[in-house]
C-alpha cells in the first residue's frame, strides 16, 4: 500500500520541470545556437552534429540506465547525478566563452561540454518522468503531469527574462543597475544558477517508496540490453507498449520538426518580420501553459489514450490548415491552438505509458520512451530537409508547404497506430484505488 504523496513533494516535482525547461529554452533553443553560428561564425552543421550526438547517446544508453534504476529501486540518485552534470556543463559553457579567445581551442571544448550537458539534461528526464507515480495518485496522474508541463513553459519565459537581463543589460528596455550587457555568452551562468535553485526541492521533499531486495546475481549492461530487446519483442507480455512507442515515434517526429522550423516558416511563408515572429512565439508559450493544465484534467477524466488521440487528431487538422492557409489572422489563431496542443501532447503521453507497464519497471520503459523520442528528433529534420531538397526547383513557399503536409501525414500514421493501444485507464484507476484505501 503506497501512501498518498505529500503536497510539497508534488510541488517539488513540478518545480523541476520549471528548472530544466529554462535550460532547454536558453541553452538548446536560443543562446547556444546564436553564440556558435552568429557570434563565432560557425556553420549550422556544428550545432546539428552536437545535438544529434547527444541524442544518439540518449538513445543508446538511457534504456539500460533506466533498467538499472529499476533494479536499484532508485530514481532520485541518478536524477541528481545527471542534474549536477547538466548544471556544471552549462556553467562551463559560460566560463569557457569568457576565458578562451582562440576558436581552435574553444570550439572543440564547447562541442564536448555541450554534448555532455545536453545528454545529461535529456537523460535526467528518464528518471524524472519515472517519478510521476510517486508524486501523484492514480486519479491525479494527468493533472500532475499537466501542471509540470505548464510550469515548464513558464520556466521557459522566466528563463528568457532572467538571462536577457545579463545578455542585454536591461529588463524590457529598462536598464538594470550594476549589470552590463554581456552578450550571448552571459546567458549560460544565470541559466545554470536558475536550474540549480529550482531543482533543489525535488531532492529534499520527494521520497521514494522502499522496494524489495533484488536478485543476488546483480545487474549487468549486457543482460540489460538483452532484456530490453526481449521486452520489445514480447508484445504479449506488455500489450500496446510497442505500438505506443511506434506511434510516439511518428507523431513526435512531426512535432520536433515543427518546433525547429516553425520560426523559419512564419517568416518565409507567412511573411512575418523577425519582430513579429518573436511575438508569435510569445503568444504560443502561454497557450501551451493553459493547454497543458486543461489537458491534465481531461486526461484524468477521460483517460490518457482517448485524450492523446484527440490531441494528435487536432494536430493533423491544424497542420493541414497551415498548409492551405495564407491569412495572417488565421495563422495567429493556429499558433495559439498549436501551442496548447504542444503542451497537451507531453501531458497525456506520460500517464499513458504509466498505465501500460508495471510501476517497478518505469525506469526501463521511460528509457525506451526517451529512445523513441530522440530517434524521432534526429530523423524528423532529415525528413524535412529531404522534402525541401527534392523540390528544390519550386519556390520556398511551395517547398515548405509540402514539407508541412508530409509532417501531417506522418502524424496521421502515428494516430492510426495509436488507436490500437489498449485503454487501461478505468482498470488502472480501480486497481490503484484499492492500494490507496486505508
Amino acid at each position: 500500500m503506497r501512501p498518498k504523496p505529500k503536497f510539497r513533494a508534488t510541488v517539488s516535482w513540478i518545480l523541476y520541470d520549471f528548472a530544466n525547461t529554462a535550460y532547454s529554452m536558453n541553452v538548446v533553443s536560443l543562446y547556444f545556437v546564436t553564440w556558435i553560428i552568429i557570434d563565432l561564425g560557425q556553420n549550422d552543421f556544428f550545432v546539428s552534429l552536437a545535438n544529434s550526438l547527444s541524442m544518439i547517446l540518449v538513445a543508446l544508453f538511457m534504456p539500460v540506465l533506466g533498467d538499472w534504476s529499476d533494479w536499484r529501486g532508485k530514481k532520485l540518485s541518478p536524477l541528481f547525478g545527471f542534474t549536477v552534470v547538466c548544471i556544471l556543463g552549462t556553467l562551463s559553457l559560460g566560463i569557457l566563452g569568457r576565458s578562451i579567445d582562440q576558436p581552435a581551442l574553444l570550439l572543440p571544448l564547447v562541442f564536448f561540454v555541450f554534448v555532455v550537458a545536453n545528454f545529461a539534461y535529456q537523460g535526467g528526464l528518464v528518471f524524472y518522468n519515472a517519478l510521476l507515480p510517486v508524486v501523484s495518485t492514480p486519479r491525479t496522474l494527468g493533472r500532475v503531469s499537466g501542471y509540470g508541463v505548464a510550469l515548464g513553459y513558464l520556466g521557459a519565459i522566466i528563463g528568457l527574462m532572467v538571462a536577457g537581463i545579463f545578455v542585454d543589460g536591461s529588463f524590457f528596455a529598462i536598464e538594470v543597475p550594476f549589470v552590463d550587457a554581456g552578450g550571448t555568452i552571459s546567458a549560460f551562468i544565470p541559466t545554470a544558477i536558475l536550474f540549480a535553485l529550482f531543482a533543489i526541492p525535488i531532492f529534499i521533499f520527494v521520497k521514494e517508496p522502499a522496494v524489495e531486495s533484488r536478485a543476488p546475481q546483480g545487474w549487468s549492461i549486457i543482460k540489460s540490453y538483452k532484456k530490453i530487446i526481449h521486452t520489445l519483442r514480447d508484445t504479449q507480455k506488455y500489450p500496446g507498449l510497442a505500438r505506443f512507442l511506434i506511434a510516439k515515434f511518428f507523431y513526435e517526429d512531426s512535432i520536433q520538426t515543427v518546433i525547429i522550423y516553425m520560426g523559419v516558416y512564419t517568416q518565409t511563408v507567412m511573411g512575418f518580420s523577425l519582430a513579429e515572429a518573436k511575438l508569435f512565439f510569445v503568444v504560443v508559450i502561454p497557450s501551451a501553459v493553459v493547454g497543458s493544465a486543461v489537458c491534465g484534467i481531461l486526461t484524468d477524466h477521460y483517460g490518457p489514450k482517448r485524450t492523446l488521440i484527440a490531441v494528435i487528431a487536432f494536430w493533423v487538422l491544424c497542420l493541414m490548415v497551415v498548409v492551405l492557409n495564407s491569412s495572417s489572422l488565421v495563422f495567429w489563431i493556429l499558433g495559439t491552438i498549436i501551442g496548447a496542443l504542444l503542451g497537451s501532447t507531453w501531458t497525456a503521453a506520460r500517464p499513458l505509458l504509466v498505465s501500460l507497464v508495471p510501476q517497478e519497471m518505469l525506469g526501463e520503459f521511460f528509457g525506451l520512451y526517451a529512445l523513441s523520442g530522440k530517434v524521432a528528433a534526429i530523423l524528423g529534420p532529415l525528413v524535412w530537409s529531404s522534402v525541401t531538397f527534392l523540390l528544390i526547383e519550386f519556390t520556398i513557399v511551395i517547398r515548405y508547404r509540402v514539407a508541412i503536409a508530409v509532417l501531417a501525414v506522418l502524424m496521421l500514421i502515428g494516430l492510426l497506430i495509436l488507436r490500437g493501444v489498449p485503454d487501461y485507464h478505468s482498470r488502472y484507476k480501480f486497481s490503484q484505488k484499492q492500494d490507496h484505501r486505508v
